[in-house]
């Protein structure tokens, strides 16, 4: 079984694999530093569940060394770390390769075991992430813009008569107090940007191209509200929840095959 690890900026995941099929999760938020605590309820999916192989995609590197001992130690792997240069069966056509998050190369392979290219991939969590993968299957690129908390976050630290609210998918679209409308602006900003966005992609990439979504933002703001960050109002195909986790999953396999 494959233990695959996503270290993200906010949340920190765990899933195991029995072939394609997800057996245990495991989430916790990511920490500053790794506790014992922390630790332990993160790895529980391998522990309890005899993984033989390990695989993480990590955006907050100060926190890989210890991940990495930890595995060893407590499971008995060593973790393959993913970074640009893994041999993922995806070309990197950008300038920066090695600049690219391994957040990022997981869910396009994800999206690709999933789906024909061409794609866009989106993904929404501390920042919304768009990537593009054109019909031969490369990456060609995409944006980064703040996601909703990080707005949110923003116009506290630098308005001085605006305090920090606390997000909810707002019911109208005009604010009548100052935390409805900073609700307002954020949500239906993020919808009018996701929107462009997805516009301009379609036509840069051409006939025939799908739009997938993964993310703890879209998954929250579309289980209510007036606008919902998905489906049709935004012309998302689908919504992946675990789309990094098969993406690391697909990679593993591929690791596997070419001996690397």
């Amino acid at each position: 079984m494959l233990l695959a690890i996503d270290i993200g900026n906010t949340v920190a995941a765990a899933v195991l694999f029995r072939g394609r099929a997800v057996v245990a999760r495991a989430r916790v938020a990511t920490p500053r530093g790794w506790s014992a605590r922390a630790l332990s309820a993160l790895l529980a999916p391998g522990r309890s569940g005899a993984a033989s192989a390990a695989i993480v995609s990590s955006v907050v590197p100060r926190l890989d060394r210890g991940l990495a001992v930890a595995l060893r130690r407590q499971c008995g792997l060593e973790a393959a770390f993913l970074d640009a240069g893994t041999r993922t069966g995806l070309p990197l056509l950008i300038d920066r390769p090695g600049e690219l998050g391994a957040d990022r190369i997981a869910d396009c392979v994800g999206a690709l075991d999933l789906f024909p290219p061409p794609l866009v991939v989106i993904d929404s969590g501390t920042a919304v992430t768009f990537d593009l993968v054109d019909r031969r299957g490369r990456y060609r690129g995409g944006c980064i813009l703040p996601g909703i908390g990080i707005s949110i976050q923003a116009l506290a630290e630098h308005a001085a008569r605006l305090q920090p609210v606390a997000f909810a998918v707002p019911r109208r679209p005009v604010g009548r107090n100052t935390a409805d409308s900073i609700r307002a602006g954020v949500f239906h900003g993020q919808v009018g940007a996701l929107q462009h966005l997805i516009a301009l992609y379609r036509r840069e990439l051409g006939r025939g191209v799908r739009v997938g979504a993964t993310g703890g933002m879209l998954a929250r703001a579309g289980r209510g509200g007036p606008a919902p960050l998905r489906g049709r109002v935004l012309g998302i195909d689908a919504y992946a929840p675990d789309l990094i986790f098969h993406g690391l999953r697909r990679i593993h396999e591929r690791l596997k095959e070419t001996g690397a």
